[in-house]
C-alpha cells in the first residue's frame, strides 16, 4: 500500500504536490491498519475537470515505481520516464513515495533528469525503526555513482562492490538485481524487487494483455472462474457463464493469393490457409432458452467491465495496488458503485486509486463520511500547473454535503465554461 507520495516538475505538476493516504480511525471497509499501526485509506478517488492533471497523478505514481525497478544495460540511454513540466524543463524531476511491501514500510526519494539519476535514497523499517537501505549520489558522467549501503542489510564488501560496479548512472540501485546474478545473499533486495514487480501494477493493469487471454487464464483456475461467473451474473448483464472457443476463419481470395506469393515452406503455407481464431463465447439466458453470444458482439460497457474484473480479483485475493484511469467510463453508475463496494468489503490491505467523472459518488454516505479518500484536482491559473486538495482539507462541517459543495464550486476543480452563446463575428 502507498502511504504518501509527492512529485515536483513532472508532466502538469510544477510545484511540489503531496498526496497522503494516511488517515485516522481503525480498521474498516475503507481503512487498512498496517503492522506498524498506521491507518491507510484503501481507496483514493480523484475528481476534476478535463486536463486538470488527474491522470498525470496516476502516471507519476506508476513512474516512481517503474523507475525503481527498471534496469538499463546501456549507459548512454536516456531516462524515458523524464517528462518535466515544460516551462521548467531544464530542472530535474523530484519524487518521493512511502509504501509497504510484505508489511514493511519503505521510503524512496529520487531526483533525475533525462540522462542521470542525480540523487536516490531508500530507507526502510524492518523492525519498526528507520534504517538505511541505500543512498546514492551522482558524481559525473562516466564516473561510478557514490553508493552507501545501510549496515542492517549485512552485505559483504564483495557484494556491495559488485552492486556498485553494475549500477549505471541512468537507473536505480535496486534495479541492478534484474540484470545480474549475485553469489552472495541479497535477500532484502530480492524481496523488495519481487514484491514491487508482483503487487504494484501499471495503470489499468496490463492493457497489452488480450481479453481472450485473461478469460482463458481464469477459465483454467476454478476459484477465479467462479469469481468471474458470480460477478458477471451479479452485474445483470444477462450472462450466466462463458467458455473459450476456437473458430476457423475463411480467407478472402486476396489473402490466399498473398500467402501463395510468400517464399516460405509449404507446411507453413498450409497452416496459414487454415487459420484459427481463439475467442470467447458467453451464455445468455432468457425465459425460453439459453443461447451463446460471441465476444465480438458484446457491448463496449460489458467488455470494459470484464476487463476491470481482472484487477478486482487480484485486489480481493491478495494485497495489490492498482490505478484505474476514468473508472466508470462506459459503465452504468450502479455497476461502478457496486464494483467499488465489492473491493472495499472483500479486500484486506489492497489499494485502489482511481480517476473518475462520476461525481454522484460524492453523494454516497461511505464517501461523504470518509472525505479523506477524495482528492479534487485543479489547475493553478497563474502557473497552469496541477494542484491536489484532499476532501477533508476544506473545513466543511460534517453535516454539509460534499457533493453539493462541489457542484456549487465551493471546492474548485470544476471547468469554468462561461456563457452558452458563441459570437463568431468579432
Amino acid at each position: 500500500m502507498i502511504r504518501e507520495f509527492s512529485a515536483e516538475n513532472y508532466l502538469s505538476i510544477r510545484d511540489k504536490q503531496t498526496i497522503s493516504f494516511v488517515t485516522k480511525g481503525s480498521a474498516s471497509e475503507l481503512v487498512a491498519v498496517m503492522p506498524d499501526g498506521t491507518c491507510i485509506n484503501k481507496l483514493g478517488i480523484l475528481f476534476g475537470p478535463n486536463a486538470s492533471g488527474k491522470s498525470n497523478l496516476l502516471i507519476a505514481l506508476n513512474i516512481v515505481f517503474q523507475l525503481l525497478i527498471s534496469p538499463e544495460t546501456n549507459s548512454e540511454s536516456e531516462i524515458g520516464f523524464f517528462v518535466p513540466f515544460i516551462p521548467t524543463a531544464d530542472s530535474p524531476t523530484k519524487m518521493s513515495v512511502s509504501f509497504y511491501v510484505g508489511g514493511i514500510r519503505y521510503d524512496y526519494t529520487v531526483e533525475f533528469n533525462k540522462k542521470y539519476i542525480l540523487k536516490e535514497s531508500l530507507n526502510y523499517y524492518p523492525n519498526g525503526s528507520k534504517a538505511q537501505f541505500y543512498e546514492r549520489s551522482f558524481i559525473a558522467e562516466n564516473i561510478q555513482a557514490k553508493i552507501k549501503f545501510g549496515p542492517s542489510l549485512k552485505l559483504t564488501e564483495k557484494t556491495a562492490d559488485a552492486i556498485r560496479h553494475n549500477v549505471l548512472n541512468n537507473h536505480s540501485v535496486l534495479s541492478v538485481i534484474a540484470k545480474n546474478s549475485f553469489t552472495e545473499d541479497i535477500l532484502p533486495f530480492s524481496r523488495l524487487y519481487k514484491g514491487l514487480l508482483k503487487y504494484y501494477h501499471d495503470i489499468d493493469g496490463d492493457e497489452k494483455k488480450k481479453l481472450v487471454d485473461i478469460l482463458q487464464q481464469a477459465y483454467k483456475d476454478p476459484r477465479k472462474k467462479k469469481f468471474y461467473d458470480v460477478m458477471l451474473c451479479k452485474a445483470d448483464l444477462n450472462i450466466t457463464g462463458y467458455k473459450p472457443m476456437i473458430e476457423e476463419r475463411e480467407l478472402s481470395k486476396a489473402e490466399i493469393e498473398t500467402i501463395k506469393s510468400f517464399e516460405i515452406p509449404d507446411s507453413l503455407k498450409d497452416k496459414m490457409f487454415n487459420p484459427i481464431k481463439e475467442t470467447i463465447t458467453f451464455t445468455n439466458h432468457s425465459a425460453e432458452t439459453s443461447f451463446d453470444v460471441p465476444l465480438d458482439l458484446q457491448s463496449k460497457g460489458t467488455i470494459k467491465y470484464i476487463r476491470i474484473l481482472d484487477a478486482l480479483y487480484d485486489l480481493i485475493s491478495e494485497n495489490h495496488v492498482y490505478y484505474l484511469d476514468e473508472l466508470g467510463e462506459d459503465l452504468h453508475y450502479d455497476l461502478l458503485y457496486y464494483y467499488i463496494n465489492v473491493f472495499l468489503f472483500n479486500s484486506n490491505q489492497s489499494q485502489l486509486i482511481i480517476t473518475s467523472q462520476e461525481t454522484s459518488l460524492l453523494q454516497q454516505d461511505i464517501i461523504n463520511d470518509h472525505r479523506s479518500v477524495v482528492w479534487f484536482v485543479d489547475k493553478d491559473r497563474q502557473t497552469a500547473s496541477s494542484t491536489y486538495s484532499r476532501g477533508d482539507s476544506f473545513g466543511l462541517h460534517k453535516n454539509l454535503s460534499l457533493y453539493n459543495s462541489y457542484r456549487i464550486g465551493r471546492l474548485g476543480a470544476v471547468p469554468e465554461t462561461g456563457s452558452f452563446f458563441i459570437n463568431l463575428d468579432d
